[in-house]
């Protein structure tokens, strides 16, 4: 990949230079912080605005979907296994950090699409939105988390050390849905076809990840998946640290980690990278 220089906003790019690129990176983060702030607002709220009960919703939703769950377990309809905790509390907490996951995903991936005439307008640093929506995402995962400490509380479940290492073990499964949400966002504009089968898919992975379901369930084909999934291991980790005291496959959870840890800034560079060429392309179309 040659190098390719550019301006933006007050600051020069080469994003041929590795060290050079991350530290004009860091520079823009720090010189856009109000613009950073007013994009956060805006995300926040703009789902709310014509909504009468407004961000309640984000308790709403995460309660409504463990009643449907529970209520499927309780006709015999669902069969999850062997959770080794109260059911609610493990389908409450897997779905709040599926929420996590899916929700960077599509915030991400339409990063180009909703923000393109403010991108041709307007000259700023790239990564400024990639920031905006992950804080976006930390904030609204946050609050129905409230959710799942009060329900922890309810069924009796014990905090321990390990507890405490919970927001961290979230780190890689946020970082894991930006990265294909990033990759997702450029081909939006190039091949839309494709990505409708990638939002399809999604709809399809969750129920191919244990999170209404134990990890270790035998359904022939299914096993497999499971096994091969790197969701079944960054979201059963972090479920099983907060409601069980647990580490759940600590070496699995580090491979994928550490795959995770290399593919995402990889993507960063590659987006910021093609960004201006796919700008071109979106205003063209």
């Amino acid at each position: 990949m040659g190098s390719s220089s550019g301006k933006i906003g007050n600051v020069n790019y080469d994003y041929g230079n590795v060290f050079q690129g991350w530290g004009h990176v860091a520079k823009n983060l720090s010189q856009y912080r109000f613009f950073i702030q007013q994009l956060l607002r805006i995300y926040l709220l703009a789902p709310f605005k014509k909504s009468l009960i407004g961000a309640l919703w984000l308790f709403i939703f995460p309660l409504l979907t463990v009643i449907i769950w529970i209520f499927l377990h309780g006709a015999g309809i669902v069969d999850p296994g062997e959770t080794g905790m109260p059911y609610p509390v493990f389908v409450l907490i897997g779905t709040t950090i599926w929420s996590l996951f899916i929700n960077i995903y599509k915030s991400s991936s339409q990063i180009i699409v909703d923000s393109g005439s403010l991108l041709v307008m307007n000259k700023f640093p790239y990564e400024t939105l990639i920031v905006g929506r992950l804080l976006e995402n930390i904030i609204t995962f946050s609050i129905p988390l409230v959710i799942n400490i009060a329900v922890l509380f309810l069924f009796g479940i014990k905090f321990t050390w390990l507890s405490l290492l919970f927001p961290l073990t979230l780190i890689p499964v946020l970082l894991f849905g930006l990265t294909i949400g990033l990759f997702v966002a450029l081909l939006r504009v190039v091949a839309v076809d494709l990505c409708n089968v990638v939002d399809e898919g999604m709809k399809v992975l969750m129920y191919l990840t244990p999170i209404v379901y134990a990890p270790k369930i035998e359904i022939g084909w299914l096993t497999y998946i499971i096994d091969y999934n790197p969701l079944t291991y960054l979201i059963g980790l972090p479920r099983d640290i907060l409601a069980k005291g647990q580490i759940y496959e600590p070496g699995s959870f580090l491979v994928w980690t550490g795959i995770v840890l290399i593919l995402c800034p990889l993507m960063i560079r590659f987006y910021l990278y093609t960004k201006p060429r796919v700008l071109e392309r979106l205003i063209n179309n």
